[in-house]
């Protein structure tokens, strides 16, 4: 199955294994600068759009963590200017980005910052999806609970 999105301003397509999504015209997208800073503006973008569809304050908070997450991950791996997160009208997220390198599970040590993204993803939002394209990839979720 494919999924198309509009991403980076033009048609990203990608494999799927699960249940056919298209996107819709209800859904939302934003793109941010591949910078450091980007994450918190995207983050609060992204929860903003998840308070104003009527979705309680734990989940809220659960899709910052997660859109933090990803996001941290396209700021720091990939290789373009800038990433962009959308925002489907079933609440899925994805954050697209230009990198072809695909997220891998490490084992991080104890005193670590980082590697435990898809850890987190696994806990948080079970059935996490990672899209491929020629383009890029996307990391696509949905918190748990919703």
């Amino acid at each position: 199955m494919l999924i198309y999105a509009a991403a980076h301003g033009r048609v990203l397509e990608a494999a799927m294994r699960t249940e056919e999504h298209r996107m819709e015209r209800s859904s939302v997208a934003r793109s941010f600068a591949r910078e450091t800073n980007s994450v918190p503006q995207a983050r609060h973008w992204a929860t903003k759009v998840y308070a104003e569809a009527g979705v309680d304050q734990d989940m809220v908070e659960l899709c910052g963590l997660l859109v933090s997450e990803a996001v941290t991950n396209a700021v720091r791996h990939s290789a373009g200017t800038e990433f962009t997160v959308v925002v489907l009208p079933d609440l899925w997220i994805e954050v697209w980005d230009d990198s072809p390198v695909l997220p891998r599970r490490r084992e991080a040590a104890l005193d670590s910052e980082g590697g435990r993204g898809l850890q987190l993803m696994e806990m948080c939002a079970p059935g996490y999806q990672v899209l491929e394209t020629t383009a890029g990839k996307a990391v696509r979720f949905l918190p748990k609970g919703w």
